[in-house]
């Protein structure tokens, strides 16, 4: 009979723990499949339906300096992430100083940062514009406390992780198509990028 009760216990914990663990999991896969779609929560905001046109052959050993650089990118992106998506660019509204002042004192905007990028992936087609489009827009975030500016520092920085130089676990997915190093042939984006650019460099 004990025998019998301890069969029955272990079945029910089985099924408890099983039942946990895939609520669990369905719980990551939403976060993690929903990470960057959050910012495109306007219909008129989507990414390109094109594939890159040019994507650099790349394969830099990860302890090299080319390879911290990549990595740096990536933790840039992951920054503005956590920041930006899900909602989090109606946090940055002008008004917020304190939202602003923490995250203008992140590294993520201190574009020496980039030129040291730049320089050191120098031989990646296209990657210095890159470069050189972030410190424009870093600049435009920090004189201007404008939320667009956010918005087009996170796709850059998304296009470049996830595209340009990605890894055996890199989830390709919101191919947005504004960058240099991996340019689209759907321009939209990249044309909304540029007249913002064009707008707000004084």
């Amino acid at each position: 009979m004990r025998v019998k009760e301890n069969l029955i216990g272990a079945a029910i914990a089985f099924v408890l723990i099983c039942g946990a663990g895939a609520i669990g999991a369905n719980y990551v896969l939403k976060a993690m499949g929903g990470g960057d779609k959050a910012e495109a929560s306007d219909p008129a905001e989507t990414t390109t339906k094109a594939e890159p046109i040019h994507v650099p052959q790349v394969d830099f050993a990860a302890n090299s300096a080319e390879g911290r650089a990549v990595t740096k990118i990536k933790e840039y992106h992951s920054t503005f992430d956590l920041k930006v998506t899900g909602g989090g660019l109606d946090n940055f509204k002008s008004d917020n100083k304190t939202a602003w002042d923490e995250f203008l004192a992140s590294e993520v905007f201190d574009t020496k940062n980039y030129e040291e990028i730049g320089k050191t992936l120098a031989s990646v087609q296209g990657l210095q514009l890159d470069m050189n489009t972030l410190i424009a827009l870093a600049d435009i975030a920090r004189k201007k406390h404008d939320p667009e500016a956010l918005r087009f520092m996170h796709r850059i920085l998304h296009d470049l992780d996830l595209y340009a130089f990605p890894n055996k676990d890199t989830v390709q997915r919101d191919y947005w198509g504004v960058t240099d190093t991996v340019p689209s042939g759907d321009h939209a984006n990249r044309d909304e990028m540029d007249n913002y650019l064009a707008a707000n460099k004084k």
